[in-house]
């Protein structure tokens, strides 16, 4: 029976409903943890991501939501059971590591492909380690990315791709721990990186490299720069897309024009018949660690969005467009669920 694995226990799949596939229960930078402005208090924190999330069940009808957040990035196993208990909403959390630019810890940068397969392999099917403690609370995806934050394009590196020698090892562990499992991969490419590859090709070569089935493969950020013959390049690789910062600014003026941007793309890959590999989902950080608001880090949009932007501005949007209740439907229940199983 194909299930997808909450960190409270597997759910059959078609228990899984209205699925996010891109969020963060809590996204801190490393190093955060050494801020004195940056202490948090674990029951606090539960209970106003729980709040929220809760109107997500109630107001909207969100069931599922995949925590992309990886280890080095504010990943907290208990906080996101806890949050699952409180919620009603089921939470995948994610094994796996972010860009070497602003993740990859050098302890695992010195490790081979196999042993971080291992790793994944061990979070997805044992339990997450958090805090030099084993939990009992297991992963149901994997993350992987490139490029970071940017704001220029990703070097190109002697491999001719614009992925680090880090970074290359963790995609091809993510490729070995995925044919063992059969789980999915979700992935972060950087935006400004089109303009100059399609990033989400060179990780597909790497992870078909090492096995991947790439129908199983999620690609993050692609709607927010890219033109349309990559995507379809991605689609006709038989990889899935992901519609991400859903009313969230990035790489344009108001996140009302990337909104538009992307309904666009949406329908007319929908019209080339690439609705079965098309998701949605915000990437909204519940709760950001972080130490005060400067100008050199403001504020991020990705920790305003309401969470019922998707449904009150963005489907009425895609609606005026042709994009009705059943593509929306196809796109947040029945694709995360077969993409997501394991």
């Amino acid at each position: 029976m194909a299930i997808i694995r909450t960190v409270l226990g597997d759910i059959a799949a078609d228990r899984a409903g209205l699925t996010l596939t891109h969020e963060h229960v809590r996204y801190a930078y490393s190093g955060c943890e050494y801020d004195h402005h940056n202490v948090w208090e674990f029951n606090d924190v539960a209970e106003t991501i729980a709040r929220v999330m809760k109107s997500g069940v109630a107001d909207y009808g969100i069931k599922t939501l995949v925590d992309l957040t990886p280890p080095e990035i504010g990943r907290h196993p208990e906080l996101i059971a806890e949050v699952q208990r409180r919620s009603g909403m089921q939470i995948v959390a994610a094994t796996g590591f972010y860009a070497e630019r602003m993740g990859i810890p050098f302890y695992w940068r010195r490790k081979s492909i196999d042993y971080i397969a291992d790793m994944m392999v061990r979070d997805l099917t044992e339990g997450m380690v958090y805090d030099n403690r084993f939990t009992p609370y297991r992963a149901g995806t994997i993350k992987i990315a490139t490029g970071g934050m940017g704001p220029e394009p990703t070097p190109q590196e002697k491999n001719g791709r614009r992925i680090g020698p880090a970074e290359d090892r963790v995609i091809r562990a993510a490729g070995r721990a995925q044919k063992r499992i059969g789980c999915s991969i979700n992935t972060h490419t950087l935006p400004i990186d089109y303009s100059v590859t399609n990033p989400a090709l060179e990780m597909l070569d790497v992870l078909e490299a090492e096995g991947a089935d790439p129908s199983k493969v999620i690609m993050g950020h692609v709607f927010i720069k890219p033109q349309l013959d990559q995507l379809k390049a991605i689609c006709e690789r038989g990889a899935n897309l992901q519609i991400d910062h859903i009313g969230i600014k990035w790489y344009t003026p108001t996140a009302d024009a990337l909104d538009e941007q992307m309904t666009d793309l949406i329908c007319r890959l929908t019209d080339l018949g690439y609705l079965d590999q098309i998701l949605f989902s915000y990437d909204r950080f519940f709760h950001h660690g972080r130490g005060p608001m400067t100008d050199e880090e403001p504020d991020q949009d990705n920790t305003k969005v309401p969470i019922g932007y998707l449904f009150d501005n963005f489907a009425p949007r895609l609606a005026k467009k042709g994009f009705g209740k059943d593509e929306l439907r196809h796109v947040l229940v029945d694709n995360p669920r077969r993409v997501l199983a394991i």
